[in-house]
């Protein structure tokens, strides 16, 4: 009986070294033999009779490199590992294995449980006890960030901040070390009784680790448990992708998205610089020339102009190349790539209008937004916009000079495969050619085709599988990047793509390596990571009114519950409920007040003795009531503005040009209220603002119904948010201002999380 049982333990060990009843090499590589701890400093290959099996990669390459050399961690640590089985000329890649590197400690029981931040902390060692900073502090730092990070301090814990030259004795030291370990954004903590002290081998590493400093200081009102922490990224991408190409935002707003990316780690800001409405059948079914009449912006300065007069630059609202130059250095420092797009030869209507001899030609009723594929001088006339931005112009660095990675565009082409084909192989040559790494939308699966198209260090975003299918973008030779729009796109306030109202199943379910239904090896050295993005389509004929204002929640909710998925574990063992009550604990960023409100007080009043008034407040969001006591001396002159209020959120005025009553946002976006002050007669004008509303009463009775003066829409359904502006009173206002009074009518509105509230002092 002894000997039956020792030849049948053989038997089955034999079978589980060597899956002889395998039918496929699929089925071999997905029951390879693998032992589920790591033993020493190499990655045992698993061996297959007759088969070569190497490894493809694993989610952690900074604990188990691409030569299977493993790097201890803090504490033990589980990694997803894949290989690649080949036998007889064909290959086959293995599933996710889970394995465990064996760290150097082990927690002790009883110790500090690790902090919760997010993206969640790989490694803890916890302590006993904690520190707690006190009204004095200390950071001893010589990185570029010091000051501002010293500021964030300040403005979270109301304390004075001192900074002192690396190495000295301080409270909190950040410095540059060789920790092999830790990679390009990895960094270490260390919180004892004696201080904190971070550390890691790139700026960038150091910057996410005061990320989590400040969160941990937030959640413990100033103190931090003591323990050592170890903490890297699983995917290089973690993107969010914004369109400004279609809705107007202000710089200053795109610099709080970077902030508050870069609060949660997430690392890639890809910003979508032009686009059109691309509804342009609602136009032709109307026997209009979508040509003429559909909206299309082009965001940046560019000295383009057409033999037509038609500058390429957008009329309503861009950004200055120096202003561009600025905020691409201003992200780089907040830990953000900015990936910049130009998007052809589709989505192009800008481009169009400036070159219409480049038009394709094409019955389909979206055509004018599409440049001629098959022209070479289309190419041509992309490449001169291009380079403005990324060659060196008139002895300046190029505007993109610091991006390492611009996007083509290159989707949604309705013509010829093969001339899109072509188009993308040169664009994609043209721009890596220049020293940029390409970046383009999957579209290879529809566009099938003879023509090749250069893959070589091109990265793909993968966002829908009837473009462009995973497994074959890989096999193509693309990096690839999960951008699937099922799961990760929002319209704002459209009935389609509104990941915003699934966040609760985003944050229990979606996964970084399922892309449109195909799984990926979540180690695939060519997946990068993935990106979630807003989409302004609800535009011109359809826009409602929306702003800047009105779509932060959807940006915000969805960074801080897709960010620990691209940083960390996308395997969630907590419920969305708990999730958003850790977030209503962390989520301050310091010099970030999104829905303007005031910390300093909620009301304010003057009586200007002479306009104009330098108020000199910051601007106020919703929810307010402003009370102003007037009289209009001169009727305003055809086409001449009366502004009551100027700022940087934009102006109110007594005049727009038609005479009426109105604001315009910062935005360009203007409303009129449809009414005229009378002329020579004191009145009580009292604007209320909510989330969603601005409302105009003259002598506390309703006057006029707010619309939009551009896309001629009425008020029904109407979205006029509007943040009040009080730097300068009466900066052009023909007349008398007795009194000004504003105040916030409620802490929050019911877009705004309470939390954001800004603490006073």
């Amino acid at each position: 009986m002894k000997d039956m049982r020792k030849t049948t333990f053989l038997l089955m060990a034999a079978l589980s070294v060597t899956p002889l009843m395998a039918e496929t090499l699929q089925e071999i590589a997905n029951n390879l033999p693998i032992a589920p701890r790591v033993s020493g400093h190499k990655l045992e290959i698993p061996a297959v009779p007759g088969a070569e099996v190497r490894l493809l990669g694993a989610d952690y390459e900074q604990l188990i490199r691409p030569d299977g050399s493993v790097v201890t961690p803090l504490t033990d640590t589980d990694v997803k590992v894949s290989f690649v089985v080949s036998k007889d000329g064909e290959e086959a890649i293995s599933r996710d294995y889970d394995v465990t590197v064996p760290g150097a400690q082990n927690p002790a029981a009883g110790a500090n449980p690790a902090p919760l931040v997010i993206p969640a902390l790989l490694n803890w060692v916890g302590g006993t006890g904690e520190y707690k900073l006190g009204a004095f502090v200390r950071v001893a730092a010589d990185v570029p960030f010091a000051a501002e990070f010293a500021a964030e301090l300040e403005q979270m814990l109301q304390c004075k901040v001192d900074l002192v030259p690396a190495g000295e004795q301080a409270d909190i030291r950040l410095g540059i070390t060789n920790n092999a370990t830790l990679g390009k954004e990895g960094y270490t903590l260390d919180i004892t009784d004696k201080g904190i002290t971070a550390g890691a081998p790139t700026e960038t590493g150091l910057y996410w680790a005061t990320r989590s400093v400040l969160q941990m200081l937030q959640k413990g009102n100033g103190a931090l448990p003591c323990g050592s922490a170890l903490d890297i990224p699983r995917y290089q991408v973690r993107s969010f992708l914004f369109d400004v190409g279609r809705l107007p935002i202000p710089m200053s707003y795109v610099k709080d998205v970077v902030k508050y990316m870069s609060w949660y780690k997430m690392n890639d800001l890809h910003i979508h610089l032009n686009d059109n409405y691309i509804f342009h059948e609602e136009y032709v079914d109307k026997g209009e020339n979508p040509f003429e009449k559909s909206y299309a912006a082009f965001r940046l300065e560019s000295d383009m102009v057409g033999e037509n007069g038609t500058r390429l630059t957008a009329d309503d609202l861009s950004y200055t190349k120096d202003e561009f130059r600025e905020f691409i250095a201003y992200a780089k420092a907040h830990g953000v790539n900015v990936i910049p797009e130009f998007d052809t030869p589709a989505h192009a209507l800008s481009f169009t209008r400036v070159r219409p001899d480049l038009i394709y030609k094409s019955h389909n009723k979206r055509g004018c937004e599409m440049l001629d594929a098959s022209n070479p001088e289309t190419l041509k006339f992309v490449e001169t916009v291009f380079d403005e931005y990324l060659l060196p112009q008139n002895g300046q660095k190029p505007v993109f000079d610091g991006c390492d990675v611009v996007h083509v565009g290159a989707d949604e082409f309705h013509g010829n495969a093969e001339h899109y084909r072509a188009y993308a192989d040169g664009i994609l040559k043209m721009v890596q050619g220049k020293g940029y790494t390409p970046r383009i939308w999957g579209s290879l699966n529809t566009k099938k085709g003879n023509t090749p198209v250069h893959s070589k260090g091109v990265q793909m975003n993968l966002w829908n599988g009837g473009w462009a299918k995973a497994w074959d973008s890989i096999n193509q030779g693309f990096d690839v990047i999960n951008t699937n729009d099922g799961a990760l796109y929002i319209v704002p306030f459209a009935p389609y793509y509104r990941m915003d109202a699934r966040h609760g199943w985003v944050h229990e379910h979606w996964k970084v390596n399922n892309i449109a239904g195909e799984v990926i090896p979540t180690g695939h050295p060519q997946l990068l990571g993935a990106a979630f993005g807003i989409w302004n389509d609800m535009i011109d004929q359809r826009y409602v009114g929306y702003g800047a204002y009105d779509i932060w929640h959807m940006i915000t909710n969805s960074v801080d519950v897709l960010a620990g998925k691209m940083w960390g574990s996308d395997t969630n063992t907590t419920k969305y409920s708990e999730h958003k009550e850790l977030i209503k604990s962390i989520n301050k960023v310091p010099g970030v007040n999104p829905y303007a409100l005031w910390a300093d007080g909620d009301t304010y009043s003057c009586t200007p003795k002479a306009l104009p008034y330098e108020i000199g407040k910051p601007c106020m969001g919703p929810d307010y009531e402003l009370t102003i006591e007037l009289a209009l001396k001169e009727a305003p002159a055809t086409g001449e503005e009366q502004v009551l209020l100027k700022g940087d959120s934009g102006v109110f005025c007594a005049a727009l040009r038609d005479g009426t009553i109105g604001f315009r946002r910062s935005d360009s976006m203007e409303f009129s209220f449809n009414c005229k002050l009378p002329v020579g007669e004191k009145v009580t004008l009292k604007l209320v603002g909510k989330p969603g509303s601005t409302q105009l009463f003259l002598n506390d009775q309703p006057a006029g119904q707010c619309t939009l003066t551009r896309f001629h829409r009425n008020p029904e359904g109407l979205i006029n948010t509007f943040v009040l502006p009080l730097e300068t009173l009466g900066s052009s206002f023909k007349g008398e201002i007795y009194s000004l009074e504003v105040k916030h009518t409620a802490p929050a509105g019911p877009t705004i999380d309470p939390n954001l509230l800004p603490k006073k002092k």
